[in-house]
């Protein structure tokens, strides 16, 4: 089978070398490696340039002018030709088996609209953080149970993937899907588009978790919310009511995020309009008495009590994860070597 890897980017030079590296030094070569420059500012188009001389199966596209990460990666995902289509952002890498270990559970499960896999965190220096593991065993997952799984969120390890392209070809891509929120409003389409999906409870990859000095994430936190609400009224919601299933529960789904998110409001960089607007999102995304009384607690400076119950709770979940997912040797250690040294 043809894989192409698809690496969309923007002003992250320093990683791009690392991740088309990764692409390259695989245990079965890609067919091509594909990056999208989103109108970088750094020097990326001077690495690319080197890198296209030392490497003849990379492509690089250009864009003329910054499109945002959703549009530019479905334009780099468009471009592939491979049979699957990896999506790796350009700060992340993949492990050297990726492309063959994936690759394989794909030609099986011919169902599958893509194949994930257990991933490590590593810092801006390449540093091992936390693994991340999913709270199911390897395997093919149907399409109605990932539907019903969608609710809560998008069950993946990190947005490291593989995609069949003529699942990918079946939903239109990324076309309209709202920026911070695309892989998750693209998982639970393809979902609701009648494809499961398969996971390897190996760690395959490396996803990259960077400081945020300028606090990018919190001030996109107003995309992020109206994102979810769109993959609730325009994927979910429907996808529900076709199979006729029960509404309430996507209702209270929508209440639980909400009021997850309300802690925002009581992050110091926002102005009062700004937590107007926020506070207003919310609202939106569920109007329920529940996410008023939390988007008070936060905005009164009393968000210090749930955020102390939610990581009571986080903690005991995690406890619960290792149980299912690991073997009572690996419960004890979960030191992970990369791959590839």
């Amino acid at each position: 089978m043809n894989v192409s890897v698809c690496i969309p980017t923007y002003n992250q030079s320093q990683y791009l070398v690392q991740a088309v590296r990764s692409a390259v030094s695989q245990t079965v070569a890609p067919t091509e490696i594909i990056v999208s420059d989103d109108c970088s500012t750094d020097d990326t188009a001077v690495v690319l340039e080197e890198l296209a001389r030392e490497i003849p199966i990379l492509k690089v596209i250009r864009q003329a002018r910054n499109l945002g990460i959703s549009q530019n990666t479905d334009q780099c995902l468009r471009q592939a030709t491979g049979d699957f289509v990896v999506r790796l952002d350009s700060d992340d890498l993949l492990g050297p088996s990726y492309l063959e270990k994936l690759s394989a559970l794909l030609v099986h499960h011919r169902e599958a609209a893509y194949a994930h896999a257990a991933i490590q965190e590593i810092d801006q220096h390449g540093n091992f953080l936390k693994q991340r593991v999913l709270a199911r065993q390897s395997g093919f997952q149907e399409s109605d149970e990932a539907l019903l799984a969608a609710k809560k969120g998008y069950r993946v390890a990190a947005n490291i993937v593989m995609f069949r392209r003529s699942a990918l070809e079946s939903v239109n891509y990324s076309t309209g899907r709202p920026n911070y929120v695309e892989d998750f409003h693209l998982s639970a389409s393809l979902a609701a588009a009648g494809y499961g999906n398969v996971y390897l409870n190996e760690t395959l990859a490396f996803y990259r978790i960077w400081t945020d000095a300028g606090k990018v994430r919190q001030r996109r936190k107003l995309l992020e919310i109206n994102g979810l609400y769109r993959v609730f009224e325009e994927v979910l919601a429907p996808a529900y009511a076709q199979r006729q299933w029960d509404l309430t529960q996507l209702a209270k789904q929508r209440t639980a995020f909400a009021c997850t998110h309300a802690d925002c409001l009581g992050w110091d960089v926002y102005t009062a309009q700004e937590g107007a607007e926020l506070a207003g999102a919310l609202q939106q995304l569920s109007p329920s008495r529940q996410v008023k009384l939390f988007t008070w607690i936060y905005s009164s400076g009393f968000g210090f009590i749930p955020n102390a119950y939610a990581k009571s709770v986080g903690l005991l979940r995690a406890l619960v994860k290792k149980a299912i997912v690991l073997k009572p040797q690996e419960f004890r250690s979960l030191a992970v070597a990369p791959e590839g040294g």
